[in-house]
């Protein structure tokens, strides 16, 4: 099982641009709803926030962690399909990140 990283660094920038609005979000999230300005539509995330802050964390930043494995994983073999997907998912997770804070400013 080799662990090489791929030529391309670039290739887990991506991973690392969506772990920080993932972060974030949860951020807001948590927040949002200590203040009671916004609700946890998800019921799997709802119940984790319930069950345990951190395992919502946890659980919130699996995702580009294990999106940076698969591209490491991957090394050279093509990967449009997963860069595609976090172009896609940066931005939106980017608005997001908008919809929590303006919903957080409003429930003030």
């Amino acid at each position: 099982m080799d662990f090489s990283p791929p030529h391309n660094r670039k290739s887990l920038l991506l991973p690392a641009a969506l772990a920080v609005p993932t972060l974030l979000d949860g951020v807001l999230t948590l927040w949002g709803l200590r203040l009671g300005a916004i609700e946890e539509d998800n019921p799997l995330m709802r119940w984790l926030i319930d069950q345990n802050a951190v395992a919502f964390t946890a659980v919130k930043l699996a995702l580009p962690v294990l999106l940076g494995v698969l591209l490491c994983r991957i090394g050279n073999r093509p990967h449009a399909l997963v860069s595609r997907l976090l172009v896609v998912a940066v931005p939106a997770y980017d608005v997001v990140l908008v919809t929590h804070a303006q919903w957080i400013l409003r429930g003030r």
